[in-house]
């Protein structure tokens, strides 16, 4: 265990040190002048000379690179060079917004995707199966944007607002029934401060992105879950045990299901890091001021040390939940070698 982890955390320190080369050395070839962005608007060839010379855009691009490799060392994303804010404090503020959009359509998957593909592999061809397979193909087909939109026209627009279009909360609350930024989720902050007002007007508010970003993890949860019991459910122990009386609860959702759950969780961790940049045209559809509606507006900017902080962060996201999922297998699969 202890050498495969060395290894996996070897690997995941080459992955993240080549993202970062490739991303730093990508964003400064792209035509561009960060050093006339960072002088401010209208400046003149002295400010721009000046903002060359202090971000040092003026030395060679591998001791720029190793500048930037040592700040982040020291814990430094660098300064943005449109806003001149501190680039973690900014990630520190719009990354819980993208997370709780995250999680809350990972639990939409779990809570669905998993129970209806017990029930669809348990009736393997019958008219649940055939419902299931359907719905789940057409749900990993739908582009997000369209599905963004149309579930905006429908709701919005045909029901007559009962969802809101943008934003995580409402202006009137946030200005009438403000609450304390604990953990930065409003659906946890607003419950510490026993605000239901503004923790009912938070939920309204995330049902439409969550269900946009979760149609993708939902139908894929549901085909590998499906497949999973299909298969599981055919062996000898499943066949004895239905033998011997027991209830078909309890043989689907206490013996198959521990079997078959294994590549469901693999589907899972690997749809949670996906959702992290599938969020972000969400974000952006929904104006949902998270982490992809901050690097959105970064690369129209071209604010170079915004796109690769940030997808440095998406990366050490990847590469954890890779290696979370990993272990997670070989505890819950004794057959899953650590190797």
């Amino acid at each position: 265990m202890l050498i495969y982890l060395l290894r996996r955390l070897l690997l995941a320190i080459l992955v993240i040190v080549s993202v970062s080369v490739v991303t730093f050395f990508v964003a400064r070839v792209i035509p561009s002048d960060p050093a006339a962005l960072y002088a401010g608007q209208r400046p003149t060839s002295d400010q721009i000379a000046a903002a060359r010379e202090r971000l040092e855009l003026d030395q060679p691009l591998y001791n720029q690179y190793f500048r930037f490799v040592r700040d982040i060392l020291k814990g430094d994303l660098g300064t943005s060079y449109k806003t001149k804010h501190a680039i973690l404090a900014d990630i520190k503020t719009f990354l819980p917004a993208t997370l709780e959009l995250v999680i809350a359509s990972t639990l939409m998957a779990i809570i669905i995707g998993i129970p209806v593909g017990v029930l669809a592999g348990a009736k393997h061809g019958g008219w649940l199966d055939q419902t299931t397979r359907i719905l789940s193909i057409a749900g990993v087909s739908f582009p997000t944007f369209w599905l963004a939109l149309v579930l905006q026209l429908f709701f919005f627009g045909t029901l007559h607002r009962l969802f809101p279009l943008s934003s995580r909360i409402s202006n009137n609350v946030a200005l009438f029934n403000s609450f304390p930024a604990v953990t930065g989720f409003y659906l946890i902050d607003t419950l510490l401060a026993g605000n239901f007002i503004a923790w009912r007007d938070a939920v309204w508010h995330i049902i439409l992105p969550t269900l946009t970003l979760a149609t993708y993890p939902i139908s894929l949860t549901l085909r590998m879950t499906r497949a999973a019991m299909v298969e599981t459910l055919s062996e000898k122990y499943i066949t004895a045990a239905r033998a011997q009386g027991l209830p078909e609860r309890d043989i689907l959702f206490r013996y198959a299901l521990k079997n078959a759950i294994v590549p469901t969780l693999t589907v899972l961790g690997l749809s949670f890091a996906y959702s992290l940049t599938g969020a972000f045209l969400v974000e952006v559809i929904f104006s949902w001021p998270g982490l992809g509606k901050y690097v959105t507006d970064a690369i129209f900017n071209v604010d170079f040390p915004v796109i690769v902080a940030v997808t440095l962060i998406v990366t050490l996201f990847f590469v954890s939940i890779n290696l979370f999922v990993d272990i997670i297998q070989a505890f819950l699969d004794p057959r899953v070698v650590l190797r």
